[in-house]
């Protein structure tokens, strides 16, 4: 008999780079919450693409991480994208973004993102949303790859997510 693997359960994340004379980190945190539940804040103390998405969103932007308490299904990321691309629609002006969302899974190997851009390392998820590899974890340590995200290269960033990986290894069980 073939038996297959069931992966485990990892933390939804989220980045929304937003601009401050728009939106408030407490109205996005409700926004998160109302839909994932209470979970984890983190801001970071650097954004090296926003001036990359000034030139389409304008204003001075800011940037939260949002990562969910409870563990869910890998299955949530594809669902859960497609959640944050209609809400940059719905906070579009003039079809120009007002919030980035990214949208990532953090599980006890990798951390990936869901994006709309396909690439030879992304892999297709369905309805237009492909994954992006963007750490992994290996002696002992989150890695990056030579294609991850300057946005989520530097160490304040990987502290974080090692910091959530224990998290989710303790609620595990692991």
């Amino acid at each position: 008999m073939i038996h297959t693997e069931v992966p485990s359960h990892g933390l939804l994340f989220a980045s929304f780079l937003y601009r401050v004379d728009l939106f408030s980190k407490d109205e996005l945190k409700s926004l998160w919450e109302a839909q994932f539940k209470e979970g984890f804040s983190f801001i970071p103390s650097s954004n090296p693409l926003a001036d990359y998405y000034k030139k389409e969103m304008g204003g001075e932007l800011s940037r939260i991480f949002f990562l969910t308490s409870n563990p869910h299904p890998r299955e949530f990321l594809l669902s859960t994208k497609l959640l944050a691309l209609s809400w940059e629609r719905q906070w579009a002006k003039d079809n120009k973004r007002m919030v980035n969302v990214d949208i990532g899974f953090l599980t006890l190997e990798n951390f990936f993102l869901a994006t709309t851009k396909n690439y030879s390392h992304r892999i297709y998820l369905g309805q237009n949303i492909f994954t992006d590899l963007t750490y992994y974890f290996h002696q002992g340590e989150l890695q990056t790859l030579p294609w991850t995200y300057p946005d989520y290269v530097d160490e304040e960033k990987r502290q974080f997510f090692s910091w959530a990986r224990t998290f989710l290894l303790q609620k595990l069980g692991n």
